[in-house]
């Protein structure tokens, strides 16, 4: 922008010129007194403007905001170091399995009543008549078992029971109880535990529980003394 001296000057420059413009114009006007004198020109207005020199001085401008310094970083918390662990203690061993105790089969009727009741078994009753009470309980007991595990699997057919083989029988006076019989089928021994409740006279039987259990190794026949066969 041009200062405030060099408009001042170029404007008094200008009004000289004017001046001496208008000068030689009325020099000329007046050799010429033949020539009609013209009429001078209705001065048509301009709208002018003034500008102050105030307003000619540069404006300063407006400086651009600066940007707000950048906030100081908060510093984090160093987290605690990691404490060693202690070694972990190896775990105890866990006790030894109790094998479950088998399943009792509860018997829902009493079967060695009707079987005694057949006229062909005439010779089973006059056999167990002759039998002292304790053997006579026994054997009566066995035929109610070979006829109740019949019931409860057809594919086992008993034909013999042996009521102390592995362990003995206890008898009281209401019940016998046999934790280590066996039973015979199809020529193989197979485990068994039972227990047979006696009627007050102690004549029949009252009630009838039972588990099969596995097939005894043939090697422990000889030693238990039971036979394949009759």
């Amino acid at each position: 922008m041009p200062s405030a001296s060099l408009v001042r000057n170029a404007l008094s420059r200008a009004a000289i010129v004017s001046l001496g413009l208008h000068a030689v114009l009325l020099g000329t006007l007046a050799l010429l007194p033949n020539i009609e004198r013209l009429q001078p020109a209705p001065e048509e207005g301009v709208e002018v403007e003034l500008v102050t020199p105030e307003q000619i001085e540069p404006q300063p401008q407006p400086q651009a905001a600066r940007p707000a310094p950048p906030a100081p970083a908060i510093a984090q918390p160093q987290a605690a170091p990691a404490q060693p662990q202690p070694p972990a203690q190896p775990a105890p061993p866990l006790p030894p399995l109790v094998p479950a105790a088998p399943v009792m089969v509860r018997a829902r009727r009493v079967l060695s009543g009707n079987v005694l009741a057949n006229p062909q078994s005439r010779g089973a009753r006059e056999a167990l008549n002759q039998l002292d009470d304790g053997e006579r309980i026994e054997q009566l007991c066995n035929l109610e078992a070979m006829g109740q595990v019949h019931a409860w699997k057809a594919e086992f057919l008993p034909d013999r029971v042996v009521a102390y083989a592995m362990a003995g029988t206890k008898l009281s006076r209401t019940a016998m109880q046999a934790d280590g019989a066996v039973f015979r089928s199809r020529q193989n021994w197979y485990r068994l535990k039972f227990k047979c409740e006696l009627s007050p006279d102690r004549k029949t039987i009252a009630g009838f529980e039972f588990s099969v259990g596995d097939p005894v190794p043939h090697s422990d026949w000889r030693a238990l003394d039971l036979p394949a066969v009759h």
